[in-house]
């Protein structure tokens, strides 16, 4: 297959178009980019339409390794290491990257939910996808982002998964009207953090079905989920800082869940 060297290319003008999140809607595409997104791509067994690469994957074996996985099963199409960095969003481009199509929106079976996430106005990528990092090593099994938060497949957050945006089940544009009244038509608690809330994190029975709500990094979670009685908790702070990042407030409530239950499958047994 020839060599693409030429920045006006239009699959290169596609590719740029994807990092914008109006190129994403458009094309119903993301990308991931670099050795370990498009393994765990693979892995995770997500259909890729193609990927892109350059002779710089080639020097090492991993790089080695992951071409010859790409091209026994997908399209490839070479280019030029000027040409990739013309498409790359990373400052360090490995010579890889996949599109891929942006699932569907499908019915969402509330029934089935056991353990899950709120995203409400989080804007910082790197937030972003330390959360869905952090719920596919927990377990969660269903993630809504409200309207306003970032787009979760923008490309800084897709990397930051290190793999978990292929293992977790996103719901994006989800209002909080509609994640309210479906969580409590079927017996689903919302826990949120609040900094003046008067229940600490660890007084909450988390066994139940629970989706954590966690919001925005400097005004908190929205004014509109006032209006629903949704349990309140704080995370104590003992030291002398005003507040604590979204991620690792996220992880805290949500690896005291993964700890509540735990503690109650060793007792059964």
């Amino acid at each position: 297959m020839e060599l693409i060297t030429s920045t006006s290319n239009d699959l290169v003008k596609l590719v740029m178009s994807l990092h914008h999140k109006k190129g994403r809607k458009e094309q119903k595409l993301f990308i991931a980019e670099g050795i370990h997104p498009v393994t765990e791509a693979l892995k995770a067994g997500i259909p890729i339409q193609r990927y892109i690469w350059t002779s710089k994957l080639t020097t090492s074996l991993e790089g080695k390794t992951l071409l010859d996985q790409l091209q026994s099963r997908y399209q490839g199409i070479e280019v030029s290491d000027h040409v990739f960095r013309k498409m790359s969003e990373t400052e360090s481009p490995q010579g890889i990257l996949a599109l891929i199509e942006i699932p569907s929106e499908k019915p969402i079976d509330f029934s089935r939910i056991r353990f899950g996430l709120i995203v409400d106005g989080v804007q910082d990528p790197g937030n972003i996808g330390t959360i869905i990092r952090t719920a596919w090593a927990a377990g969660l099994d269903s993630l809504f982002f409200t309207p306003g938060t970032a787009d979760p497949y923008q490309g800084k957050v897709v990397r930051a998964t290190m793999g978990g945006i292929f293992n977790q089940n996103l719901y994006p544009n989800r209002t909080p009207e509609y994640i309210y009244k479906n969580a409590e038509e079927h017996g689903i608690q919302i826990v949120a953090g609040y900094p003046d809330a008067t229940q600490s994190y660890f007084e909450v029975e988390m066994l139940g079905p629970t989706l954590f709500l966690v919001g925005n990094e400097g005004k908190g979670v929205s004014e509109v989920w006032e209006n629903y009685p949704i349990r309140k908790v704080y995370i104590p702070q003992p030291g002398q800082a005003e507040s604590l990042n979204v991620a690792v407030s996220a992880g805290i409530l949500i690896y005291e869940a993964v700890r509540q239950r735990m503690m109650n499958r060793s007792c059964k047994n």
